[in-house]
């Protein structure tokens, strides 16, 4: 029994150290999955890094230029967890993030998108996808946001809840903390081409 309760401690105190040496600090323990932070303990539940990547299209009406993460060889029609779409009137772009709970439609949240040492916080509402039974977080995204996110080496999406849900890298290899991993490959040159096709004409 008390060698038990002395590997049980032992446990306990090699799980706090290893959350001690994350760069962030761990999500609080509540209800519900929770994203951990610490390299020790993070399990993504989808990484298409290496086979995903960024392709704009200007769609003709009654469909809005669009800007979408796909998986090689794949369509701007079947984006991969996140896309945008832009009104060519004004240039207005509306950015949509996959993979959010279907519970939480209808409701607003405020999530943060980590670009280097800048954290753009954005205020969406959740809102049915009608292609799967997950949910979209839709938020407004400006142009010189985008642009900012083409320019980095990774860029991640925090939740409302402090967890780390999405990141984007240029590395396929490079070590990450978050749920969902996917690929920034061709964002800067399809983005240049999506801001031309969403300026009003």
């Amino acid at each position: 029994m008390l060698k038990r309760i002395s590997l049980a401690a032992g446990l306990a105190m090699m799980a706090a150290a290893c959350a001690s040496e994350g760069t962030a600090p761990a999500a609080p323990a509540g209800p519900g999955p929770v994203t951990p932070t610490a390299p020790s303990g993070v399990t993504n539940a989808l990484n298409i890094a290496a086979t995903s990547q960024w392709e704009a299209e200007e769609r003709l009406m009654p469909q809005d230029p669009i800007l979408a993460l796909i998986m090689s060889g794949g369509s701007v029609e079947q984006p991969a967890g996140f896309y945008m779409t832009c009104n060519p009137a004004n240039g207005s772009i509306t950015a949509r993030l996959g993979m959010q709970p279907s519970a939480r439609v209808g409701q607003t949240a405020v999530y943060r998108i980590r670009m280097g040492a800048e954290a753009k916080v954005v205020e969406g509402k959740f809102e049915t996808n009608t292609k799967n039974p997950n949910a979209d977080f839709v938020f407004p995204l400006t142009s010189a946001d985008l642009r900012g996110m083409a320019g980095m080496d990774m860029v991640s999406v925090v939740t409302d809840a402090g967890d780390v849900q999405w990141a984007f890298v240029k590395d396929p290899a490079a070590p990450v903390q978050a749920r969902y991993v996917a690929s920034l490959k061709n964002l800067a040159q399809q983005s240049r081409d999506y801001l031309v096709y969403c300026n009003p004409k």
